[in-house]
């Protein structure tokens, strides 16, 4: 490919110099920092969780405290349809070395404010693909070279575009590698980096990155990265491993799974290298934020009426929409209890179908549940909505509209998870008037306060502790009764949900702490 050697003004205030726009960003203000912000997805433009959700927010989140945020991302031409239409080359020739030779990646990207860019690496051999990490329920059988390969390019790009970081934040297994790359004398000692700090966020635990140990090659590193102290994990490598072992500092999503994962029950094999740097003080649990303008029950486009703490009235259309939507009778003093999830095993779905079919039977309840994944769930639940055609509706795939329908519709949220590392739907829910039922574990311990008759004062949902159908059977007709007997208590719990701040800006606050942390400890 010929670069042209020219030099062209845009709208953008840059400058197109030997194949890159250089972008002349004014000075940063005293205390904001230089990020680099490295992900596998990021909403709007791929998504398959609350990954992408979070490297929407907070990044934007922190460019409007004053930070300048560079977001990297691999860029997927066949799944971000519309989004295509946005992203410019801005460098054609980015050289990438990979398997002993040099790969030729391009760098796109999209300005979301002067604070906010996000760069695409364009390499169409590993990213052109239908969707992000599988097809038809199986992984692609390269994810480690896609990903060695991602994380490889990200470093080369931030030299590249002459950014020197103050931080380089990585999330999960799919860019855990660059908080090892930073430390190894690939790029420790290069100017671009000489103070830089390394952040990884660890979203869930679960997915690793664990790979054959001949996929070492890939990286670039030599075997002695393969010990106990870094890549090493069962005579494996584990990319996500070898973020932890090397990261300056390491953050979960919640502080209760902070301490969660130091156990041996839910650290998945992580637990005594996660211990290790708990004691050194290197782990935290911060707490995600959701889209408050998104989720707004007094501005929400998404649904039949808004509503507010001062004036509920607007909720009884939602609920009434709600049911007719799902094609259950319309009953407005029936509580109805809404679910949106993945079908996984950990969201503790299996448990709720055993316990539901009891309360449909006995209670004068709705359930409405819109979800994907299992597919033996999917059927089970389906299986039973027929048994019960006026108490029980279920949508198989995923709807926004739907989804906002049920938070606003609903009398109650349920999320019966086995673990959670943060969850949003308990935050979308009581942002809305619909107070979660959950089980106290990660997030949703530490985001929802269990109701008490006896002073409602601060209560914003329910909670349960024992993940098994009887335990969640009794909540939900406790719930149930609480509805139609304590109508005071009900509603205190309904306004003290809507009150509750839980905004990217309070979140970002905290990240800007832990940021100084690192910096110094470097």
């Amino acid at each position: 490919m010929q670069v042209k050697r020219k030099k062209v003004k845009n709208k953008a205030n840059a400058r197109i110099d030997h194949g890159e726009i250089i972008h002349k960003h004014a000075p940063l203000k005293k205390g904001c920092r230089e990020i680099v912000w490295l992900t596998s997805e990021a909403s709007p433009y791929a998504k398959t969780g609350g990954l992408a959700d979070v490297s929407a927010a907070l990044p934007l989140a922190l460019s409007e405290r004053g930070h300048r945020v560079s977001v990297i991302m691999p860029y997927y031409p066949q799944v971000m349809g519309e989004h295509n239409k946005k992203v410019k080359v801005c460098y054609q020739l980015l050289g990438v070395p990979f398997n002993d030779r040099t790969e030729w990646a391009q760098i796109l990207e999209h300005q979301v404010n002067p604070n906010l860019t996000y760069y695409f690496i364009e390499f169409h051999s590993f990213f052109n693909r239908p969707s992000l990490y599988d097809w038809l329920g199986m992984e692609y059988g390269d994810n480690s070279e896609r990903f060695i390969f991602f994380c490889r390019a990200a470093m080369q790009a931030i030299l590249a575009l002459k950014i020197k970081p103050d931080i380089l934040h990585a999330n999960d297994w799919h860019t855990a590698l660059c908080c090892v790359y930073l430390k190894s004398p690939l790029y420790r000692n290069l100017p671009a980096f000489h103070k830089t700090a390394s952040v990884l966020t660890i979203h869930n635990l679960a997915y690793q990155g664990v790979f054959h140990k001949s996929h070492l090659y890939f990286t670039g590193l030599g075997w002695e990265y393969f010990t106990v102290q870094c890549l090493e994990f069962y005579d494996q490598i584990n990319l996500l491993k070898g973020g932890i072992m090397t990261a300056d500092f390491l953050t979960t999503v919640s502080p209760t799974h902070a301490n969660e994962i130091i156990s041996p029950a839910l650290g998945f094999n992580l637990d005594a290298p996660l211990r290790e740097r708990n004691k050194a003080g290197r782990l935290r649990g911060i707490l995600n934020g959701i889209d408050v303008r998104k989720w707004d029950p007094q501005h929400d486009r998404l649904i039949p009426a808004h509503f507010s703490p001062d004036d509920l009235q607007g909720k009884a259309v939602c609920k009434a929409e709600l049911q007719k939507s799902f094609s259950l009778p319309h009953r407005p003093h029936a509580p109805v209890f809404g679910i949106v999830t993945r079908l996984a095993y950990q969201k503790g779905i299996d448990v709720f179908s055993a316990a539901i079919d009891d309360m449909l039977v006995y209670d004068d309840a709705q359930f409405v549940i819109l979800a994907s994944g299992d597919v033996g769930l999917q059927n089970w639940l389906s299986h039973i909505a027929a048994k019960h055609p006026t108490k029980m509706a279920v949508h198989i795939g995923y709807s926004d509209k739907l989804a906002h329908l049920i938070e606003s519709g609903g009398d109650f949220f349920v999320m019966p998870s086995r673990y959670e590392p943060c969850g949003l739907n308990q935050m979308y829910s009581m942002r809305y008037g619909t107070p979660p039922v959950v089980r106290s574990t990660g997030g949703l311990e530490d985001t929802v306060i269990n109701y008490n008759p006896k002073d409602y004062s601060a209560s914003t949902g329910f909670k349960f502790w024992d993940l098994n159908p009887k335990s969640l059977l009794n909540t939900l007709r406790w719930t149930a009764s609480v509805y139609r007997h304590e109508p005071e208590g009900y509603r205190q719990t309904q306004i003290n949900g809507m009150k509750q701040d839980f905004s990217w800006n309070h979140t970002a606050g905290l990240y800007e702490e832990l940021y100084n942390d690192a910096i110094e400890s470097i």
